[in-house]
């Protein structure tokens, strides 16, 4: 049998939907395969806001609010169920929150056996906004090691290409030369060509040893530029782990 998902009591619930207007209410993974199941589009229900996944608002009200009453109320989002009890990072406490019209009406002591739900509830709100910012970090960091070595290797090989490009003109050339020239000088001027030939392709051998030392260079930075975020990434989880296992 499934186990009932926990929620707070709330008495106004069939009047009252002041909670539902410009609702910054965060969606946990499992909450949104639940409103999925029902049909809907992620990108028709939910918004992306710092990392958190949040209720999409409609003129001002929550996409799901039709006639005063919520259209999905047996698979609400966990935090609609909680509200108006909330988890305030600030006090490190539970506390109810200020902008319900009924906060002084209800008795926070009566809803402690809660309190753990909720706890763990809002962690794993956290720890999954953590893991989609690391992917989304990890992802700009493929991106900008991508851009930076086609800003290395663009230049480098435009000028590659302007290089052969003087070189098969001087070959054209060369072969030109000898073919018109029937004397005596043949050969001196052969080797002429010949010697400015081997003094280019000297030239492009430095240019090219000079091209890979830079793009060397470059992949070394950007080694250490991941190396250093994802070691800022793993002190991020290692901090997050600990706060859970104190929470525990």
């Amino acid at each position: 049998m499934k186990k009932p998902i926990p929620e707070f009591y709330c008495p106004y619930s069939d009047k009252c939907y002041q909670c539902c207007l410009d609702t910054e209410m965060t969606l946990s993974e499992e909450d949104i395969t639940r409103i999925e199941k029902l049909g809907y589009e992620i990108y028709e229900f939910l918004e992306e806001k710092d990392g958190f996944m949040t209720l999409r608002n409609i003129d001002n009200h929550c996409i799901f609010l039709k006639n005063t009453r919520c259209s999905i109320y047996e698979n609400r989002p966990q935090g609609c169920r909680f509200y108006p009890l909330i988890y305030d990072f600030e006090i490190e406490d539970f506390v109810l929150d200020n902008l319900c019209d009924h906060q002084e009406d209800f008795d926070l002591e009566i809803y402690r056996p809660l309190f753990d739900s909720v706890q763990v509830f809002v962690y794993n709100l956290v720890s999954e906004r953590d893991i989609r910012m690391r992917k989304t970090m990890e992802e700009d960091i493929k991106v900008e090691s991508k851009e930076s070595k086609e800003e290395i290797e663009d230049p480098v090989k435009k000028e590659i290409n302007k290089i052969e490009s003087d070189k098969e003109k001087i070959e054209s050339l060369m072969a030109q030369v000898i073919d018109d020239v029937k004397d005596e000088n043949v050969e001196n001027l052969e080797e002429a060509l010949k010697s400015e030939m081997r003094e280019i392709e000297e030239e492009i051998e430095e240019l090219e040893k000079g091209i890979q030392a830079d793009i060397v260079s470059a992949e070394e930075y950007i080694k250490i530029t991941e190396k250093s975020i994802k070691s800022e990434i793993d002190d991020l989880e290692k901090r997050r782990k600990n706060s859970e296992e104190d929470n525990n």
